[in-house]
């Protein structure tokens, strides 16, 4: 494997990396921290959070897959176009699996209360937010300067083309949802509406008349409760 080829993969296995060691410790524990704040405890929390974890894991192989077939795609021809059919083949070898992965879970998703209970999409979508975005600035900074580069880059300029159009997409994509999920709507695995444990504020019943007393609540001006008023 050449070094491009390397660069490649390294360039997929850093955002997976951070999901795999990064999400399921710290996010398991701050969904749980939520939920010992909310007045109903949510049954189902620790499923919905393993199948968003490996919804989102599928989520940043496929960018990684289409990274890697935008670039074979557009990379210059010539010798480095005889390895094409290796880059396809390693394209796909992401993409069918994490399409397979991601689907799945989705499916799962609908199955469970995660429109009425969405503390943990609104977690993981925060989280894929920020991943996405990280690599997106970053493949935007490395396009930027390839472009503005003296002379050949050797294919970074490809390589940083087909990065922004797939992390800078999904990054749009997901701060739409994000504010999607934040207002109130449902994005894509789910459609609902405001979070259900909103309860609305209670105000006391007003005070009930006393029995035999004037209805329209006012004192009786006569027995004394008020000081008698002077004709003069």
């Amino acid at each position: 494997m050449d070094m491009e080829a390397k660069f490649l993969l390294l360039q997929v296995a850093a955002p997976l990396m951070s999901v795999a060691a990064f999400a399921p410790v710290v996010l398991y524990i701050v969904a749980r921290w939520r939920a010992h704040k909310d007045p109903i405890q949510d049954p189902q929390l620790g499923l919905k959070f393993v199948l968003h974890y490996f919804a989102t894991v599928g989520f940043h192989l496929g960018l990684g897959g289409g990274t890697l077939l935008i670039y074979t795609m557009i990379r210059p021809g010539g010798e480095a176009g005889e390895s094409k059919g290796d880059m396809y083949r390693l394209a796909f070898g992401f993409l069918i699996p994490a399409g397979i992965v991601l689907a799945a879970h989705l499916a799962l998703l609908t199955r469970t209360n995660d429109k009425q209970a969405p503390s943990v999409r609104r977690l993981f979508a925060g989280f894929n937010l920020l991943i996405t975005g990280v690599v997106g600035f970053a493949a935007l900074v490395g396009g930027v300067q390839a472009l503005l580069a003296r002379g050949s880059t050797g294919g970074m300029g490809h390589l940083g083309g087909a990065a922004i159009l797939v992390y800078c997409s999904a990054w749009g994509m997901l701060a739409w949802r994000f504010d999607l999920i934040v207002l109130g709507g449902g994005g894509f695995s789910a459609t609902g509406g405001p979070p259900s444990n909103i309860v609305p504020p209670s105000y006391p019943p007003p005070p009930a008349a006393a029995a035999g007393g004037d209805k329209g609540g006012l004192p009786p001006l006569g027995g004394g409760s008020f000081p008698p008023i002077d004709p003069r």
